[in-house]
């Protein structure tokens, strides 16, 4: 999940005054709920229960408390059964391998207590109808790794089996984990199509809850599910999610008592936070969101860097620059208040660690490489220009504009103007620009400014969920990601030996994927097609009497809302 693109889906501006206006002047006066109930606030709707259409993270948040996958990850990394009966795998022959062929087929075996909330049993052809409708031509959707799979065959009424036509590393968690569940194929209507059908607003739950209401814009109320197959579970009897666009009025409802969590809490309201006796912050065991800034290779408005390189930022030695000037530790210090961590490669958690030196601070160096490539400031008006560099005319001017998204807030921006003036004390004149992540993000054939390759550099987060981060190396690096609205390589990089090892991971040998894991990221750190800076805080605010909450970076904070208590 991409928490960038979450939060550049914000309520439109009427939507945010009228709810706001509404929490500031009525602001409840009771407490959040009773001793069987809760209240989650977060700042807007969620579109749907369907998090693989529009992946805001509130439609991740609302489907984990009614749907089930085949199976989940909790806190630690590690992958559980939800509707499956057991993890399939290579040991108990639940995984069967085709080494001539280099394919692979996986066999699940489905609970069969496990039922809808009408009372109809989950069973193999649920799977069969939800794999059907991702994969129909017309009206389907995408998830990560479905372009492997050549077909699902049922066996019997509670199991099947998965062929793929290559190996691929996902296979546990690719009907299940941060955004696939199965859907019912009683209930929904294949006709409307995967990414509009009704039931993503109006789900049939098999989950621990209920929903029984939704009022848009203010508030989504969910009810204990008696039928759900873990006996005496979930604790609580209803959870009422209420819509507060402002983050300061959703601090003050936790710190009175009248909301028992937020959501992705920011490191300013943790700051103010701390030390309050009855609100906890819940924080992942390994970080997850990664500050990164991308570099365009390709000429501004452009896709293709060998037709048309980038006139400054081609030169290797310009990247290598820009990040010997930036001073990361002030930037954590100062703008995010201590609570990130620094991060210079892709492979930081683990099992995939690589010793990858971390880079020096050092903004002599910095100058220098920027001599070395031919960008003097010859005329004492403190901007370099092309003198005798080899990616631009003659006295070209060192310029380029500097973009980030609106939606993360004062650090974010911050971090944006101080870097800029870094930049700006090497010789860079630098533009900075703040727009919409709906903007940035956007499909090419919406004027998407990534997708279209209509910017010099930008910075915001992303970083990978779950144990395996193959997938999501690949939407950033491989070639195949660069082209328009493919993948998100917005840097238009390439590399063949990048390419050969990327088809290399994709295998079920453990020591084989750290080793090319490993050559990789010293391939990434030769060319630097993106600059990594810090993880962020992955975060959750809730009221001491919320027990059990455990953020996690490979999941929403309610993957395990079935377990939470009250005290």
């Amino acid at each position: 999940m991409n928490r960038s693109r979450v939060l550049s889906l914000l309520t439109v501006v009427l939507l945010v005054a009228i709810v706001l206006s509404g929490c500031q002047q009525n602001a409840p006066s009771t407490p959040a709920a009773d001793s069987k109930s809760i209240v989650i606030v977060i700042p807007e709707d969620p579109p749907s229960f369907n998090p693989i259409i529009a992946d805001t993270g509130y439609d991740a948040l609302v489907m984990e408390l009614v749907m089930l996958g085949l199976s989940d990850i909790d806190a630690n990394g590690n992958v559980f059964p939800e509707l499956a009966e057991s993890l399939p795998t290579l040991e108990n022959g639940g995984v069967v391998m085709d080494e001539d062929a280099g394919t692979m087929s996986v066999t699940w075996k489905m609970r069969q207590d496990v039922k809808w909330a009408d009372g109809t049993p989950v069973t193999a052809d649920d799977v069969l109808f939800t794999y059907a409708s991702i994969t129909d031509p017309e009206n389907g959707g995408w998830i990560p790794g479905i372009d492997y799979i050549d077909s699902v065959d049922k066996i019997d009424d509670h199991s099947f089996t998965v062929n793929y036509n290559a190996v691929y590393t996902g296979y546990l968690t690719q009907f299940g984990g941060e955004q696939v569940v199965i859907w019912p194929a009683h209930y929904c209507d294949a006709a409307q199509g995967f990414a509009a059908w009704d039931c993503a607003r109006q789900p049939l739950s098999n989950g621990p809850f209920v929903l029984s209401e939704w009022v848009n814009g203010d508030h989504m109320t969910f009810t204990r599910n008696e039928n759900y197959y873990q006996a005496g579970k979930p604790e609580i009897e209803k959870i009422s999610i209420r819509i507060v666009p402002d983050q300061s009025v959703r601090k003050t409802m936790l710190l009175n008592g009248d909301a028992d969590l937020d959501m992705w809490t920011t490191e300013p309201m943790i700051a103010d936070l701390e030390g309050q006796p009855n609100v906890e912050v819940s924080r992942s065991i390994e970080n997850r969101w990664v500050m990164r800034i991308f570099f365009n290779l390709a000429a501004k408005g452009t896709t293709d860097p060998v037709a048309t390189p980038h006139p400054i930022l081609s030169d290797l030695r310009v990247r290598q620059a820009i990040r010997a000037a930036i001073d990361v530790d002030t930037i954590s210090k100062e703008f995010f208040l201590g609570y990130v961590t620094p991060v210079w490669t892709e492979f930081f958690r683990t099992p995939y660690i690589c010793n990858i030196p971390r880079p020096e601070f050092n903004p002599e160096t910095a100058a220098a490489l920027l001599d070395e490539a031919g960008w003097k400031d010859t005329d004492g008006d403190g901007v370099r220009e092309c003198r005798g560099c080899e990616t631009a005319e003659e006295g070209y001017v060192m310029e380029m504009d500097f973009i980030t998204y609106s939606e993360y807030g004062e650090p974010l921006e911050l971090t944006q103007q101080f870097i800029a003036e870094q930049l700006g004390k090497l010789g860079m004149k630098i533009n900075l620009k703040i727009v919409e992540g709906s903007i940035l993000w956007a499909a090419s054939t919406d004027g998407g400014i990534e997708q279209s390759g209509n910017f010099d550099i930008d910075i915001w987060d992303d970083g990978y969920s779950g144990v395996d981060p193959t997938d999501f190396i690949y939407s950033y690096y491989a070639a195949a990601s660069a082209e328009p609205d493919l993948g998100y390589n917005y840097m238009r990089w390439s590399n063949d030996e990048f390419e050969t090892l990327l088809g290399d991971v994709y295998t079920l040998d453990e020591e084989q994927r750290k080793k090319d894991f490993c050559e990789m990221a010293a391939i990434l750190e030769e060319e630097l097609p993106q600059l990594l800076l810090f993880t962020a805080v992955n975060a959750d605010a809730h009221s001491s009497r919320l027990q059990n909450v455990q953020t996690s970076a490979n999941d929403l904070v309610t993957w395990n809302a079935a377990d939470w208590t009250l005290k």
